[in-house]
């Protein structure tokens, strides 16, 4: 099979090559294209270029390009809107490759807003029990009911870890950063001096924060300040064992023996490489943090109870299995499963999802929007007009949606259109 993977982030060439290593394709039956963005770091550009071959269209020039046939599949790893113009655009060829989807690592929010793009592909990859139970709730009685999905897990490491026993390893903690968990600058500078705190109880350990980015790269989510002013600004002279390190994780985690985060992904690839993962609780129960997930891991603690590194070193458990399975980390979850997936509907008409739109009650108004932006592109008026009738009854007074709501349901196309463009400044 010949695959065809697109992304244009980090976060999304994580996920790319989470796929290629797991599923044990061969890289010369994957071509990967990159759309070019500045800032991306070169440290993940140079991870992913064994692993495929690497292009580097834009998305207008990859969707015009003839290459596009000489695929089986294509993995669509972007964005917002991005994820529907592509299947838009290839949906209007007579003949195309099967279309597929995903998300990277643990889908902390937006889930229904990621979700509500991706309805409409072929396959849509998702982590585990938990993501596919969000999804069958949402899409219940509505024409997406029987989308197609496919459990790759959380497992992103299968290849060789070679990782030495936990008592060969130094003393050392690992902090995954995450550049807008949490988001204020007095909830970053908190977890700063809770970090350091921990590091002047525990003078035999080397605690080593490991920024999301380097300082100049650029990710999925803007940050305005780096982890490193943070800690400059917070502390003044940080503790001599507390430092940041702009090391692979995966060579971190080879070498450490824990690993504290808020709600980083890399709490499973801390297992992958024998190196035990605790989530921080100190800053709460916060939606927003994405520390809710983590409540049933049974390794949900606040770093600032910690006594020091040497008792939770001695203390802290392995992560509840049942928790483990919900989330979508273990055996039965891989990429391998998304291979067997496509290769049945290679062989099999596949079942094409009808033209519609979760309207969830519990979508909110901001879902409501875009499920209709995503109807106005297809022209589907009729759910656009549901889907802006619900939005207005939620907020009666919001002229945006109320012209919105006007304009869809004009039925003279010239005028509708007109009115689209004349109404689109209202959205916000």
């Amino acid at each position: 099979m010949k695959l065809l993977l697109i992304a244009d982030n980090d976060s999304q060439l994580l996920a790319c090559e989470a796929l290629c290593l797991g599923s044990g394709i061969s890289p010369d039956d994957v071509t990967l294209n990159v759309i070019p963005r500045e800032g991306t770091p070169e440290s993940i550009l140079r991870r992913v270029r064994p692993l495929a071959t690497c292009w580097t269209l834009q998305l207008t020039q990859l969707l015009n390009s003839s290459k596009l046939n000489r695929f089986d599949a294509i993995g669509v790893f972007l964005t917002g809107s991005k994820l529907n113009d592509i299947r838009l655009a290839l949906e209007r060829r007579s003949k195309r490759p099967l279309l597929f989807c995903g998300f990277n690592g643990v889908v902390l929010d937006h889930f229904i807003e990621g979700i509500s793009w991706r309805l409409g592909y072929d396959l849509i990859c998702l982590s585990g029990p938990r993501d596919q139970e969000a999804l069958e709730q949402l899409v219940a009685n509505t024409p997406f009911a029987k989308q197609r999905t496919v459990l790759t897990g959380l497992q992103r490491n299968q290849v060789s870890v070679n990782a030495p026993p936990t008592s060969e390893k130094a003393k050392r903690m690992v902090f995954a950063e995450q550049v807008v968990m949490p988001a204020t600058p007095s909830e970053r500078s908190a977890m700063v001096r809770i970090l350091a705190d921990l590091a002047d109880r525990s003078p035999e350990w080397e605690i080593l924060i490991k920024p999301r980015i380097s300082p100049g790269d650029a990710t999925f989510h803007e940050v305005e300040t780096h982890i490193s002013t943070t800690l400059r600004q917070t502390l003044g002279v940080a503790p001599r064992n507390l430092n940041i390190t702009y090391k692979p994780l995966p060579d971190l985690l080879r070498e450490a023996r824990l690993l504290v985060t808020l709600s980083s992904t890399a709490f499973f690839d801390a297992l992958d490489f024998g190196c035990r993962p605790m989530a921080m609780a100190d800053l709460g129960l916060n939606p927003s943090h994405g520390s809710h997930v983590f409540v049933g891991s049974g390794v949900w603690r606040c770093v600032s109870d910690v006594s020091d590194l040497n008792a939770l070193d001695h203390d802290l458990p392995f992560p509840d299995q049942q928790w483990l399975h919900w989330m979508g980390y273990g055996a039965d979850f891989n990429p391998r499963n998304l291979l067997r997936e496509l290769s049945g509907l290679e062989t099999n008409q596949p079942i094409r999802s009808e033209t519609g739109y979760p309207g969830s009650t519990q979508s909110s108004f901001y879902q409501l929007r875009l499920g209709a932006e995503a109807a106005i592109a297809t022209g589907d008026w009729h759910s656009a007009h549901e889907l802006l009738s619900q939005a207005s009854q939620m907020r009666p007074q919001h002229r945006g949606v109320a012209r919105r709501l006007a304009t869809v349901a004009i039925r003279n196309p010239l005028l509708r259109q007109l009115g689209l463009v004349l109404s689109y400044r209202y959205l916000r």
